[in-house]
């Protein structure tokens, strides 16, 4: 009889969309291309959700090897079902691995029921192991393996792979099943043109593996996309971190665009694009806008302040190839999106202030990005000797993994650890840089009051550092008012936050059961009472000045602009020439207001419910501008 083998890979469902298991499908093809292991084991199972622990828990059947891949959204589930597994079975196997394991062998001195830690890329390793505990290898001779001995826990070095032919679980049919079986699911696939990282980015766990690139072969590559698109997956994302780094990319990008244009599928396709973003990822970007499956390019800063990039080992871009680029996206109708972490050491309110001002001055209007630093155990940052260099504290918080659906029968908590304190940052400073980012998206980024912004600054009256300086000291000044009142909850929760009892997110019954981030809750919870705010905030606005013409009108634009849930149509007058000025600040140029009489139409999606209009505005459209009707007919007309 052979040996089972279970495999644990889960996650949280997001609504109907769910992540196949590419990880453990990965290590489990390559397994079973070995012959040896073949003939003595077999495939039980693999699975996916995150469901109750004692239905997961019932179906493992006379278990040989079960096998954890652990992240930060599943490593406490992975524990709990591991011990319960253990207790029933004493003879079985317990394995972890994955980017939520430690270097080192201390998890196995915290849980007994572990037996084998395996660090690093998992492939060989977890081959090699199947194979020891059939007799035909010693454990302890493994490289990236942490394990019990007669001596104690011993942890062997890990040694980077130059081989990346691997089998691929998609080909091999190890996600046959899982589709079959769950026939009204949206899966999400990935997919791994490249592996290896050129970056040695603190913050992140791929910083420690050392590993130089390597591309995967291109037959795997095109018959994955043929498989995806066979299968109907909906969104496609890469695990690469520098897509478009490589010639060929443009050609895979081209098979994925084909494979669309014949059956619908992949619907969205995402990736980490090459860090000093070129002409080969514009390419890329146009292809994917074209074919309607794109989300926005990411021109990835992570922070603007030279001492930061310093303390965390990376370099960016320079501003003038990102002015060059912005402009050029910019007047293809493209849209970009620019990510920035929160709370990496060196960072100071003043210096995340200036770098937003920064990219809003460099033309930065569809989207960004602003996240906080997660401390994670595998990453440079995880090492004793970078958190006392730095005075790195952190908020032990419920799990911080936006979008994510509320379960009232899933009671086992996972855990996030958040920067919130640095050498050049307390926690207060911390939360000031949070409510100043919010302010940011939401009312920027996500329009709100986007336009009020690009008229004063393009007129010279004044700049969008001062604008949102002083909107959010205006709204924490006034808690009565519709965005005082959410910015106060949301000034609550951060203290939740740094108190370790609240997380980085919030629901409300308004708009769904998902976990929204504090950005998107403002945006929804203002767009919920729109006219009341846009009421209150003509006081504010009012400061600045404006001619009372033009700011009558600025205010009818602004809010008829903005998307709302149960439109049929929206048509109105204005008396300047609206559309082409902020086209033209959007494009990189200094357009003159003019006056002139233009009726503005827009066709509308009409929303069943704010649930929907939440899901599909706020979450899935943030990145290419959904929330208002003009980036629709900019990014789609250009």
């Amino acid at each position: 009889m052979k040996r089972k083998l279970y495999f644990f890979q889960v996650n949280y469902p997001y609504g109907k969309a769910a992540h196949l298991p590419y990880t453990a499908g990965q290590l489990v093809a390559y397994a079973f291309d070995c012959k040896d292991i073949s003939e003595n084991y077999e495939l039980a199972d693999i699975f996916f959700l995150r469901e109750r622990i004692d239905d997961a828990f019932s179906k493992v059947k006379e278990p040989f090897i079960v096998a954890f891949s652990t992240y930060i959204w599943n490593c406490n589930y992975n524990k709990t079902l591991a011990k319960l597994i253990k207790e029933k079975y004493p003879e079985c196997i317990i394995v972890f691995g994955g980017h939520h394991v430690a270097p080192g062998g201390a998890m196995l001195a915290e849980c007994p029921y572990i037996d084998y830690l395996l660090h690093g890329e998992g492939e060989i390793i977890f081959r090699r192991l199947m194979r020891a505990l059939i007799g035909l290898e010693k454990a302890q001779e493994i490289p990236g393996i942490s394990m019990r001995t007669d001596a104690g826990i011993i942890t062997n070095a890990e040694i980077i792979s130059e081989e990346c032919n691997f089998p691929s679980p998609y080909l091999n049919g190890y996600f046959d099943k899982i589709i079959r079986e769950n026939p009204e699911t949206e899966f999400m696939g990935l997919i791994e043109t490249s592996r290896g990282c050129p970056n040695s980015c603190a913050y992140c766990d791929w910083s420690n593996m050392k590993s130089k690139i390597r591309m995967f072969p291109i037959e795997r590559i095109y018959g994955e996309i043929e498989w995806v698109m066979n299968n109907r997956i909906h969104v496609l994302g890469s695990a690469d971190s520098n897509f478009g780094m490589f010639p060929r990319d443009i050609e895979i990008t081209e098979r994925l665009v084909e494979a669309k244009k014949k059956t619908g599928y992949p619907i969205r396709f995402q990736t980490s694009y090459a860090k000093n973003s070129s002409k080969r990822v514009f390419d890329i970007g146009m292809k994917l806008e074209e074919s309607d499956m794109n989300r926005g390019v990411t021109l990835s800063f992570q922070s603007m302040s030279k001492e930061v990039l310093k303390n965390i080992g990376r370099a960016n871009i320079s501003i003038d190839y990102y002015s060059e680029l912005m402009k050029l996206y910019g007047e293809a109708g493209v849209a970009t999106y620019t990510e920035l972490i929160l709370g990496l050491p060196g960072e100071t309110v003043e210096s995340l202030v200036d770098g937003i001002d920064e990219l809003l001055n460099l033309g930065q209007h569809n989207s960004i990005y602003i996240h906080n630093c997660e401390w994670l155990p595998c990453s440079i940052m995880g090492q004793k000797d970078y958190v006392d260099r730095y005075k790195i504290k952190t908020s032990h918080i419920p799990l911080n993994q936006p979008h994510r659906e509320y379960s009232q029968e899933d009671d086992i908590p996972e855990w996030s650890s958040v920067v919130t304190s640095t050498y050049s940052m307390d926690t207060q400073a911390w939360k000031k840089m949070n409510l100043f980012s919010y302010v940011v998206q939401a009312f920027h980024h996500m329009g709100i009051l986007q336009f009020f912004a690009l008229y004063l600054y393009n007129e010279g009256i004044c700049s969008y550092k001062k604008f949102y300086t002083d909107l959010l000291e205006y709204f924490l000044e006034d808690c009565q008012s519709v965005a005082g009142k959410t910015f106060r909850k949301i000034t609550d929760y951060l203290d939740m936050v740094l108190s370790e009892k609240g997380t980085l997110s919030c629901t409300d019954e308004r708009f769904g059961r998902v976990q929204w981030p504090f950005e998107e809750y403002a945006y929804l919870c203002i767009m919920y009472e729109a006219e009341t705010f846009y009421e209150e905030i003509t006081v504010f606005l009012k400061n600045f000045n404006i001619d009372a013409q033009v700011f009558s009108e600025l205010m009818a634009f602004q809010k008829n602009i903005m998307k709302k849930p149960f439109e049929n149509k929206v048509e109105f007058t204005t008396h300047y020439n609206f559309l082409e000025y902020f086209f033209g600040i959007l494009s990189g140029t200094k357009p003159l207001l003019k006056k002139q009489e233009e009726v503005i139409s827009f066709e509308t999606k009409k929303f069943e419910s704010w649930g929907d209009f939440a899901r599909i505005i706020a979450w899935y459209g943030r990145k290419n501008g959904a929330t208002t009707y003009l980036k629709d007919v900019y990014f789609e007309e250009r």
